[in-house]
């Protein structure tokens, strides 16, 4: 199975249901609240791809999914959390986790040269009184703190191969034990030199009061983060926060850096709610040349209208919004960037002109003849509309009416707003619809899907995407946001 997929696994099932049981929970009051505090992080070592950071306290999750979930979801979460920890090689035997899991947790991945899939290192902190026996529930006893340990089980799965508890009781296994000894190596290290060794703590920083963050280094697969000239580095860091919200989980993502020319407060106001968010349009994307004809593929449209979305992309490139909503769609860009007598697909259309309160209202409409093996059929073309008004072209498959011109028209200058000249990259996409996100951000959610079948249906119901630099500034602001759905109801 891909580690990358068990992953995912682990991170949705513990940012939402680590130590979830049917009972009730006391209050921890030795928790650490600042996340950039967690004394776990002295154990992370260098080169990770991905870390996923949480201190939620066991209470607090089984409150967040009585207040979103009804009961009869609870069987199907605990049977999650057991799989999880039974592939991985965990088991606690008659001992409840809350039992024994002392709020602290990371996983982390790393690349394994050797095999297709990658390594993962987990961290947590165990209560005073518990130790490895209460973890692993083996038949011979093996707790020895301070020894690295090779899990072994027969005729079992266990993922996780070697495991380790330190004096202050914080565990450590994983599928390679390279990572542990280094883990173990650079938490000395880090208790010798002090907090400044760890470059992470200031990143955190900016998430204190947040309590589930994924951080990612591999920003290369990332479509708008590879347009234009931005290189990543090694202080540029992909932040996810998970939130759980009426029935829904909401990842929120940031790009952030560690010298601190990019922090949260950067985000202050890049993700405040359009006056177009609240229509029912299931895409709308602004400024994106780059990922514009992707989305085309889930769209139910001709070979003419998919040649007249590629001219416009072409000529456009930049000040363009462009919305879907069932089978209608909506183009909007300022008629001084373009005018529509440009357009040489509309060349040798008919057109029908009329003129009403200050806009021209204009209809392209073209019906020929064509010849087949001697046969003389009739071709008809989609009809296509256009509005002009004193600053703008809105074309649409549909005719507009004036409400909704001038809903669209505010919504253009509100995406454009300061971004000339301040702006020269300003882009948003928003999706709203499963069927047109799914082959670009979730095709591994099937998967999930597929392996939890009849317990879980994971699908996004909104995904947003935001992306600006100015100069001089070398690192763009980067924000998304997911809206997750793990049940049908």
């Amino acid at each position: 199975m891909n580690i990358k997929l068990i992953t995912l696994f682990i991170i949705l099932s513990l940012s939402l249901i680590l130590g979830f049981e049917k009972t009730s929970y006391g209050l921890n009051t030795e928790r650490q609240d600042d996340i950039s505090e967690l004394k776990i992080l002295n154990y992370l070592p260098k080169d990770n791809k991905t870390i996923f950071i949480s201190n939620t306290k066991s209470s607090e999750i089984s409150n967040d999914i009585r207040k979103n979930y009804e009961n009869k979801y609870e069987d199907e979460l605990v049977l999650i959390k057991n799989t999880i920890l039974a592939y991985l090689g965990i088991d606690l035997g008659t001992n409840k986790l809350e039992d024994i899991y002392n709020d602290e947790l990371t996983i982390t991945t790393y690349d394994n040269k050797e095999k297709a899939k990658d390594d993962i290192l987990l961290i947590f902190k165990i209560k005073g009184e518990k130790n490895l026996d209460d973890v692993l529930n083996l038949t011979n006893k093996i707790d020895e703190p301070d020894k690295l340990i090779k899990i072994f089980r027969e005729n079992k799965l266990n993922y996780l191969k070697y495991i380790y508890r330190t004096n202050d009781n914080y565990i450590l296994t994983s599928s390679n034990k390279n990572l542990i000894i280094n883990a173990l190596q650079i938490s000395s290290i880090r208790k010798n030199l002090g907090e400044k060794y760890l470059p992470l703590k200031e990143v955190l920083k900016n998430f204190k009061n947040k309590h589930n963050i994924l951080l990612s280094q591999n920003l290369n697969k990332n479509e708008l983060l590879k347009y234009g000239d931005y290189s990543p580095t090694k202080e540029d860091y992909l932040i996810t926060i998970f939130d759980l919200k009426d029935k829904k989980t909401i990842l929120k993502s940031y790009l952030v850096n560690n010298n601190k020319s990019l922090d949260i407060m950067s985000y202050k106001k890049i993700d405040n709610e359009n006056i177009l968010d609240k229509k029912n349009y299931q895409i709308s994307i602004y400024n994106d040349a780059l990922n514009f004809k992707n989305y085309l593929n889930n769209i139910k449209i001709n070979s003419f209208e998919k040649a007249f979305f590629k001219e416009l992309n072409e000529k456009l490139k930049q000040n363009m919004l462009f919305f879907i909503t069932n089978k209608n769609w909506m183009i909007i860009f300022d008629k001084n960037i373009l005018s529509i007598e440009n357009i040489k697909l509309l060349k040798d259309f008919n057109k029908n002109r009329l003129e009403n309160n200050n806009k021209i209202y204009t209809i392209y409409s073209k019906d020929i003849l064509t010849k087949e093996a001697d046969i003389i059929k009739q071709k008809n073309y989609e009809k296509i509309f256009s509005i002009q008004t004193d600053n703008l072209i809105l074309i649409s498959n549909s005719l507009i009416n004036d409400e909704d011109i001038n809903l669209l028209s505010k919504g253009f200058f509100n995406f454009t707003g300061d971004s000339h000249p301040k702006y020269f990259l300003n882009k948003k996409i928003i999706l709203k619809s499963p069927y047109f996100i799914q082959s670009q951000n979730t095709a591994f959610l099937n998967k999930i899907n597929y392996l939890f079948k009849n317990i879980i249906n994971l699908s996004i119901i909104e995904f947003k995407e935001i992306i600006k630099q100015s100069i001089p500034e070398t690192t763009p602001l980067y924000y998304s946001e997911t809206n997750l759905k793990i049940f049908n109801n």
